[in-house]
């Protein structure tokens, strides 16, 4: 963390786009975690049942499904900017009509119109950072990113928790009005950032996108391009975002078993602290030792801890087991973001993350789902936190698998040296 602050020392020029992005991420997960936090109470007011909880909660990535190669497309003809503050004003207007919500179509709306608004946020988000990542520094220039973005998220439930403070209606109202200006913040960043796609109009980035592009087909052949490693991100993308839609729906829902809302805000919370003491590390790490090895052992770590979380009910050891088990997932996390980057070098970064974000949001659906029917079956919210450390303790051997293949850019700077 040390290292990257002490290289965007004095803002220069070349450092100043991932700081900006960076700050921009913080502003607006702030507002993103707190609403994440009330959507799952929200829902349960609504239906009471677990399993339905977790099949709404579910449906902004099922949207999302549909629109990310699409979008990944668009931003590569379009441009970044233009998606990003579309995606944000949008979701300044979900923060004002939040409160409004007291019936199941309308939380439905809701969390499509979300879906939507999300995905041309994180999509032009990630699509900029691979443009203006240098050589050698992708997992770090990520670990920034999703450091700042991680205190973004640890603000988020902890605001959440507190405003609602047991009153759910008068709470997200509060919410909704937090959430808005998180994003009138994040918006007014936005046109402070310099584009990185030479600008197209969106008739023209249309017509591109269907013609040359066929919708999907050549971010999907680009993909495919990337061959065994590629494939193995994706599955390990899903399964950590699997991990981490099952949290975020389950874990508010402690307040229903007598844990009180500001209590649980905090366990959320430590599910995304050691994102920020070790994002930036765990990437520069990633970067010197090797990605497969780090992600190896993060993964290990996750496994074991999130099992010892489901098994307790004790806020102290919910707590501590959160903390750790997350500094395992902020281990895997920046290894498997620089290593897409490192082998989507010459391609069209924005089709390669939308492909990317599919496997992303069919993790953020099962995730939600999975909690949701083995939570409701047991009769138990932790069942689920240790269904899901045991799947990624058996996930951790097939990080060995992504062995490192080097860049055109590498080789040629090995030729030049």
């Amino acid at each position: 963390m040390f290292r990257v602050l002490s290289t965007l020392k004095g803002l220069e020029q070349r450092h100043l786009p991932i700081f900006l992005i960076s700050v921009l991420g913080l502003f607006y997960v702030a507002g993103n975690g707190s609403v994440f936090f009330a959507l799952p109470l929200i829902a349960n007011s609504l239906v009471n049942d677990l399993m339905i909880v977790g099949l709404l909660i579910a449906i902004p990535n099922f949207v999302s499904l549909f629109l990310d190669v699409p979008l990944g497309g668009l931003s590569d003809y379009l441009g970044r900017k233009k998606l990003l503050g579309s995606g944000l004003f949008m979701m300044g207007l979900l923060g004002i009509v939040l409160p409004t919500i007291s019936t199941v179509p309308a939380l439905i709306l809701f969390l499509v119109v979300f879906g939507i608004a999300n995905q041309l946020i994180y999509i032009s988000v990630r699509a900029f950072i691979m443009d203006i990542s240098p050589l050698n520094k992708t997992s770090e220039y990520f670990g920034f990113f999703e450091a700042l973005a991680s205190i973004g998220f640890t603000i988020g439930p902890i605001v959440g928790g507190m405003l609602i403070a047991d009153q759910l209606s008068i709470g997200v109202l509060s919410v909704g009005l937090f959430y808005f200006t998180m994003c009138l913040i994040a918006l007014v960043i936005v046109f402070t950032l310099k584009e990185t796609i030479p600008k197209e109009g969106l008739t023209s980035s249309i017509k591109d996108l269907i013609k040359k592009d066929k919708l999907i087909f050549r971010e999907l052949i680009e993909f495919k391009e990337l061959r065994g490693p590629g494939a193995i991100i994706l599955i390990l993308t899903f399964i950590l975002v699997t991990a981490d839609g099952l949290i975020w729906t389950m874990e508010p829902l402690f307040a229903t078993l007598g844990l009180d809302t500001a209590t649980v805000g905090l366990i959320l919370a430590m599910f995304v602290v050691p994102f920020i003491l070790f994002d930036v590390p765990a990437g520069y790490l990633a970067d010197k030792i090797g990605k497969t090895k780090v992600m190896f052992i993060g993964l290990i770590i996750a496994g074991i801890f999130l099992i010892s979380f489901g098994s307790t009910r004790e806020p102290n050891l919910l707590l501590i087991f959160a903390f750790i088990a997350t500094t395992g997932l902020a281990l895997v996390r920046p290894s498997v973001d620089g290593l897409l980057t490192d082998l989507a070098e010459q391609k069209h970064k924005g089709g390669i993350v939308g492909v990317w974000d599919v496997s992303e949001d069919l993790g953020y659906v099962i995730g939600p789902i999975l909690g949701g029917i083995i939570a409701e079956y047991y009769q138990n919210i932790g069942v689920a936190f240790t269904a899901m450390g045991a799947i990624l303790l058996l996930m951790a051997p097939l990080a060995l698998l992504t062995s490192k293949r080097k860049t055109k850019k590498e080789e040629n700077l090995v030729i030049t040296l």
